[in-house]
């Protein structure tokens, strides 16, 4: 069924709207009071590459007559007004389904425990033709569908879309009677609830029975989502965020199915881009040189090793191999490339990184100095040729403005 051309933003129409809906609320005879439910599996389907319409069609549903239904939005929606109104219903151009929910524990409250409501849903029928019976298909396919919007919408029987008393609603055999006062408005409707399923309490053949939490109240949320730090930075040196890792020879313009495919960048599961571009021929945007340059304490590389020692990248610690001073390593550890800067000639696995009287351990201090240390635009280490990132541009992970500059080190 197309959507109706309604100006959802009229913010004119919306007021009035809110005037006759206030002085519904406090009619002593109100309108019968609908209660709609949607489920939204869009994040589930997104990251299984789901189509929910073809799954329904899949198992016998989107075919003909009250069946036909569309999802291809991905929220499934349902009404409990099985009694009263025992048939379809179409609200703001979107249709709703008959099925039996007992919905429980829906309040408001500023005090103790934020409320955490229950959802029933039982099946419309023995076959379960019906949106239930997509939604439990869906909980097979998923394995659970935990973690999916549930909104509550609530309106009066009064305010719902004009085809609703037409008796064309999806070939519906009962035509709804046209309520006292009837004035279809799409604004007209309390304030929506939004709660999470955050576990399933009881499945039976024909009962589903969800709790559901707020988004403030979700088992495993931190909030904020990423600290503020002003002074300090939260990315892994040479990981994700940071980006001061160059592509090695055998690693540059290889297909990301390539086993010499960047570690970093399959951590960061970049294959996902699809292929580089040619400006991008040094590893996907990556710096072409990203050399060990300081110590955890900022003292740079240059100033350690002897006057005139020039670092050499030569990849992959290997054992018995002899290195020289200035020969630069590195151990991969969770595809992390830890580089260590040779200071004494070391052969063997007893001299291996990261021991101290033969290597220095490249490292940064999380500072914005050690930031410019590798990417500032005057003293910064790095090569930025082809790079995503310029130099000047850091990617500090702190948040600077938490704090005065003076502040900071």
């Amino acid at each position: 069924m197309p959507t109706p051309n309604i100006p959802y933003h009229d913010e004119n129409r919306a007021k009035s709207s809110i005037k006759s809906l206030n002085f519904e609320l406090s009619n002593l005879s109100t309108s019968h009071l609908v209660t709609l439910f949607e489920i939204d599996l869009n994040n589930l389907i997104k990251d299984k590459g789901i189509n929910l319409q073809a799954q329904a069609g899949n198992i016998g549903i989107g075919t003909a007559g009250a069946s036909n239904i569309n999802v291809n939005d991905g929220i499934l929606r349902f009404h409990n007004d099985t009694k009263i109104l025992n048939s379809f219903i179409v609200w703001r151009g979107k249709t709703y389904y008959p099925a039996p929910i007992k919905a429980e524990g829906f309040e408001s409250t500023t005090k103790g425990v934020l409320p955490q409501p229950t959802l029933t849903i039982a099946s419309q029928s023995e076959s379960g033709t019906d949106q239930l019976a997509l939604l439990k298909n869906q909980i097979r396919e998923f394995g659970d569908i935990i973690g999916s919007k549930v909104t509550r919408i609530r309106t009066f029987a009064k305010y719902l879309d004009r085809i609703n008393f037409s008796g064309s609603i999806h070939n519906s055999k009962k035509v709804l009677e046209i309520p006292q006062g009837y004035e279809p408005d799409p604004y007209a409707q309390l304030p929506k609830d939004v709660y999470f399923i955050e576990r399933k309490q009881t499945e039976t053949k024909s009962v589903l029975t969800y709790q559901l939490s707020s988004i403030l109240d979700t088992e495993g949320t931190k909030l904020p989502k990423r600290v503020i730090v002003s002074d300090k930075c939260v990315w892994q040196y040479r990981g994700i965020g940071c980006w001061y890792q160059h592509a090695e020879e055998e690693e540059k313009n290889k297909d990301y199915t390539d086993d010499k495919f960047p570690p970093i960048l399959k951590k960061a599961e970049i294959s996902k881009l699809g292929n580089p571009s040619p400006t991008q021929a040094q590893g996907y945007g990556l710096p072409k040189k990203a050399l060990p340059t300081a110590t955890q304490r900022d003292e740079r590389m240059s100033i350690l090793l002897p006057i005139g020692t020039t670092i050499q990248d030569l990849g992959l610690w290997i054992n018995n191999t002899e290195y020289k001073i200035g020969n630069a390593v590195y151990i991969l550890k969770d595809d992390i490339k830890y580089y260590f800067v040779c200071k004494k000639e070391a052969l063997g696995s007893e001299v291996m990184p990261p021991n101290t009287e033969y290597w220095i351990a490249d490292e940064c201090s999380k500072s914005l100095n050690g930031c410019r240390l590798r990417w500032g635009s005057s003293k910064g280490a790095v090569d930025d040729d082809g790079c995503t990132i310029a130099k000047g541009q850091l990617p500090f992970g702190g948040f600077p403005a938490a704090r005065k500059v003076s502040q900071l080190k």
